[in-house]
């Protein structure tokens, strides 16, 4: 069972990462963690008021921390008086996009919490197009923060497919809400309609073969509900994403774990489908935990 040491909060110093540091600073208080509130400022050229492109310089380095680090301590006043004012400040020099979940690890962080906005595109809606590209490279779990944090979550879902990542997921929301109701969630999918179209297979052995096909997924589903005694196992038929967002309304979901397949040059392939639809459509918190690190030989 994993245990939050060291949370690190996404500061871009708005309305969303507040949310995040709220969020974090609950969890901190209750795990006895660390709390570190993390800008990653990217370096700007300065272009003379002529438009001369040789002319050009770089903002002294020196110049950006002092303005970041002024930048977190007027967010931490904020706070001032409540335990995410005692978050430690952190400005580091670097590429957002890129260094972001680098430079949590690198401060001894095993969780990064990121606000996200409630825009209504995908992209905007997600996490912001920084925080998107910082989730592909983190290595480690994320916490997309939309829920206030007032109170603490009451009910979690678990989505899970049996695999490390999944487990991963359970483990690590088990471990930051264990007071929660837990429900642990096995979708069984049809098979594509198309393609029985095309193929046209017989109906006998079609029906033995699905038949077949979701006793064994049951199993499945039964053993890891016994691996998992605390959660609520539930195992549906039908389509994933539907039935998941179908899910979290109905129980009101305020936190969903995801495992995440932590591979892909694009966003779609670390996060895939189910969990971009989570984040697009479901006003809840996602924890999203990468497939774990084989052990080394």
């Amino acid at each position: 069972m994993p245990q939050p040491r060291h949370l690190v909060v996404a500061s871009d110093f708005g309305p969303a990462s507040d949310r995040a540091l709220e969020r974090a600073a609950s969890l901190a208080h209750q795990h006895g963690a660390r709390l570190t509130l993390l800008h990653v400022v990217e370096p700007l050229p300065v272009v003379s008021a002529w438009g001369d492109p040789g002319a050009a310089a770089w903002i002294g380095m020196e110049s950006l921390l002092e303005a970041g680090d002024a930048a977190l301590k007027r967010q931490l006043g904020r706070h001032a008086g409540t335990p995410a004012g005692d978050a430690q400040p952190v400005c580091r020099i670097g590429l957002p996009r890129r260094d972001l979940g680098a430079i949590a690890r690198e401060l001894g962080g095993d969780l990064l919490v990121v606000g996200a906005r409630n825009e209504r595109r995908l992209g905007d809606r997600l996490l912001g197009s920084t925080a998107q590209a910082a989730l592909h490279h983190a290595g480690l779990p994320v916490l997309v923060a939309r829920r206030p944090a007032g109170a603490p979550w009451a009910r979690m879902l678990a989505a899970s497919d049996g695999s490390p990542a999944a487990s991963a997921a359970i483990n690590w929301a088990e471990a930051l809400a264990p007071w929660a109701e837990g429900r642990l969630l096995r979708v069984h999918p049809p098979l594509p309609e198309a393609t029985l179209a095309l193929m046209q297979p017989d109906p006998a052995r079609l029906e033995d073969y699905l038949r077949r096909e979701e006793q064994e997924a049951a199993a499945r589903a039964a053993d890891e509900a016994k691996a998992h005694p605390q959660w609520q196992a539930a195992f549906r038929r039908g389509a994933i994403i539907d039935t998941v967002l179908g899910e979290i309304a109905e129980h009101a979901v305020a936190l969903v774990a995801l495992g995440t397949r932590g591979h892909g040059p694009w966003l779609g392939g670390l996060l895939g489908s189910l969990s971009q639809a989570v984040l697009a459509h479901a006003d809840t918190d996602v924890l999203l935990v990468p497939r774990p690190a084989e052990p080394r030989h």
